[in-house]
């Protein structure tokens, strides 16, 4: 299972009129086929309002988040049994519920990205190992594990490592003229 984040972000809609800040964030097996829930949350956007739709890069552990939300409920037996999802979904992306340690290079540049590839394999990952993603404005590499990263960190100072992040794999621009209508 993977953590799945919905969210439209001020720092993408300062200009937007109207537009307040969204996330919504939950856990699936599969988190491709929530591409559907993506699109409605989109537009459930004020127009041209800009959404990302994150995953983890890492998968989480199903029994020992079972167990951190076990003990949760023991330490706060009042805890709204409607918010269980939420408090679920955060408990399952602390660092100790990853099944796997990929790290996640944020590439904040539009050039060189075929170098920092390049590096990492001087670093010792094989080609296969490198992945390479196109983002909303630039680029995310995820590497399959850790290691002594501080020099090629020193070179590029516009990558940025997350060691358990999250990954933008796709977003959406609310170009619909009306906003979408539910139970008021």
């Amino acid at each position: 299972m993977q953590g799945v984040i919905f969210t439209s972000r001020n720092k993408d809609n300062k200009d937007i009129s109207g537009f307040k800040q969204r996330t919504v964030s939950f856990l699936s097996e599969n988190p491709l086929l929530e591409i559907n829930k993506f699109n409605h949350f989109s537009l459930e956007g004020v127009p041209g309002e800009l959404s990302r739709f994150y995953v983890t890069v890492n998968k989480r552990k199903n029994d020992s988040t079972i167990k951190s939300l076990q003990h949760y409920l023991l330490d706060h037996p009042d805890y709204p049994a409607t918010k269980i999802e939420n408090n679920l979904t955060g408990l399952a992306m602390k660092p100790e519920n990853a099944v796997e340690h990929k790290w996640l290079f944020d590439f904040d540049r539009k050039d060189g990205i075929d170098n920092f590839a390049s590096d990492l394999v001087y670093e010792g990952f094989k080609k296969k190992e490198i992945e390479v993603y196109k983002t909303v404005n630039n680029y995310a590499v995820v590497v399959s594990h850790g290691f002594d990263s501080r020099s090629i960190l020193r070179k590029y100072d516009c990558v940025e490592l997350k060691r358990d992040g999250l990954l933008c794999i796709a977003w959406a621009r609310n170009m619909n003229e009306g906003r979408i209508k539910g139970k008021e």
